[in-house]
């Protein structure tokens, strides 16, 4: 290209032989006809290299439509497993309370209402839901206790149950209210059953209990079944 652009500049003499110029231009000539050459040579390297770019562009395209559609697949399967073992649990029937209760006398109410033990307090509420998770049948259960109104609140959450395992839930919380009645620093007890129906949360039964002091029985005073 170079040579090329100085044999343009080139001029021969005023006085040169017609032959000079002749051969002058056959240079000329042949340099650009390589020049043309080169350039075609470019060209033709820089189509061939968009092509392979288009086409590997184009490949990894239809991979990733690929890999996407087997991931919809894959959350379609571990979608339709979740809904099956959703229907696996709630057949199977919850837990009679056990008569001999689940030991709630065993803690230590009285230092934990005379301390006021935050982390004492987080400790029973924690142990005491894994303790009651079984015979109420709902994958949360979560227990908060109010000690300035010596209240136990009791909200389970989870999927629609069966109408048998509902009964028996509130059959159970009513055990443990009759059990709860050896503590003498509980004077009420609530309890919220809220169920998932569909993608809305609803709340399908409450009640609570309640007595004048630490020596009498618990009694509903309010119930919303």
């Amino acid at each position: 290209m170079i040579i090329n652009i100085r044999l343009q500049v080139v001029k021969p003499p005023k006085n040169a032989d017609p032959s000079f110029q002749q051969k002058l231009e056959y240079v000329r000539q042949i340099e650009q006809t390589k020049h043309v050459s080169a350039m075609l040579f470019i060209i033709f390297f820089l189509a061939v290299g968009l092509l392979l770019n288009t086409y590997s562009n184009f490949k990894v395209q239809d991979q990733l439509y690929i890999v996407n559609e087997q991931n919809n697949i894959l959350k379609d399967d571990i979608n339709l497993m979740k809904k099956e073992q959703k229907k696996l649990i709630n057949k199977i029937p919850v837990k009679a309370y056990p008569e001999a209760g689940v030991g709630l006398q065993d803690y230590s109410w009285d230092e934990l209402f005379t301390d006021e033990s935050r982390e004492k307090q987080y400790a029973l509420e924690s142990d005491l839901s894994s303790k009651l998770s079984p015979y109420f049948g709902l994958p949360t259960t979560l227990i908060v206790l109010d000690i300035p109104t010596q209240t136990l609140n009791i909200a389970l959450a989870g999927d629609l149950t069966s109408e048998d395992n509902r009964k028996q839930i509130i059959e159970n919380v009513k055990a443990f209210a009759k059990e709860a009645e050896g503590v003498s620093n509980l004077t009420q007890i609530t309890f919220q059953l809220n169920v998932r129906d569909g993608d809305k949360q609803k709340q399908d039964y409450s009640c609570t209990f309640s007595r004048e002091n630490g020596e009498s029985q618990f009694s509903i005073i309010q119930e919303e079944d």
